[in-house]
């Protein structure tokens, strides 16, 4: 009896010196690569409007998320990540989100996961021998970070792609306004181009280009354009266009003035983030006849020419 109760009391005096001297947290830190670049995960960070776009949970409010039904509490949103805490089982997690650039157009995602544990020795060998469970939880969510940092309609919030320009020959026509141009006006502008392409027997070839140039409250200027099979003459107001068969970063849209907006300032941002040099001009291509379809139905694509 004696002897079982020393080795008993071995065993408490090991167990809690150990406790004593195991340190105070555990603190384990990862880092994956997602393949969209810094600037653009920055700013899906920075807009919490956007959070619900890219976290893979809920966003509850502004400053509480889920993940596996855990509340996570953002204490710190920073341009670069955020610092939260949460509670697991008994244990107090806190969490410390980082994004940097890297190369490739890539973004270092790390993730600091520090597990505090109990001041009790006895209960601290206990926690330090079960925080292996936790711990793969919050790898999950740096992985499930990483998926979601690396698809470009939840960063940017349209499908953009990368494509070729479709037609070298264009026939265009420019308009002054001193007001924002109509659909029909700009339609009846679209018309002219395509009856000059018959007149000329030459064959329309894809839906017309779009871009319009606000100089002022009173000062616009459109330009619309048709691919056509052929180069044709200029002649007055109608102009041949060569486009170079080179690359485009394309995103396609569907609805009004305000969508469309939205979607060509994303594109602005992808080529801004991406670092492409432009030869031209961005431009829409109207896919549905504005003028007979309703504004929450319009198919446009938004269409930017890079080099690369």
């Amino acid at each position: 009896m004696k002897r079982f109760l020393l080795i008993v009391l071995v065993i408490i005096i090991a167990v809690f010196t150990t406790g004593f001297f195991l340190p105070k947290e555990k603190t384990v830190t990862q880092t994956l690569n997602a393949t969209i670049p810094f600037d653009g995960i920055s700013r899906a960070i920075v807009n919490k409007n956007q959070w619900q776009n890219w976290w893979p949970g809920k966003v509850v409010n502004d400053s509480t998320v889920s993940y596996q039904e855990k509340d996570i509490t953002i204490n710190l949103l920073l341009l670069n990540g955020f610092k939260a805490t949460v509670k697991d089982g008994s244990n107090w997690v806190f969490l410390d989100f980082q994004s940097a650039a890297t190369y490739n157009a890539e973004t270092a995602l790390t993730l600091t996961t520090t597990i505090s544990l109990s001041s009790n020795p006895f209960l601290k060998v206990f926690q330090y021998m079960t925080v292996g469970s936790s711990l793969k939880k919050w790898e999950s969510l740096l992985q499930s970070l990483k998926t979601n940092f690396s698809d470009i309609q939840k960063i940017y919030g349209f499908d953009i792609q990368l494509g070729k320009v479709p037609n070298s020959s264009y026939i265009s026509a420019q308009q002054n306004y001193d007001h924002a141009p109509t659909n029909e006006e700009l339609y009846r502008l679209i018309d002219e181009v395509k009856n000059y392409i018959a007149g000329e027997n030459a064959k329309v070839m894809n839906d017309p280009i779009l871009n319009i140039v606000k100089e002022s409250d009173k000062a616009y200027t459109a330009m619309v354009a048709v691919a056509t099979d052929r180069d044709l003459p200029g002649k007055g107001r109608f102009m041949l266009k060569q486009m170079m068969l080179g690359n485009l970063v394309v995103a396609k849209v569907t609805g009004g003035p305000a969508i469309i907006e939205k979607c060509r300032q994303a594109v602005q941002f992808y080529v801004s983030d991406y670092r492409k040099v432009s030869p031209a001009i961005a431009f829409e291509r109207l896919i549905s006849n504005r003028l007979t379809t309703d504004s929450t139905q319009w198919v446009t694509t938004i269409n930017y020419p890079v080099f690369q």
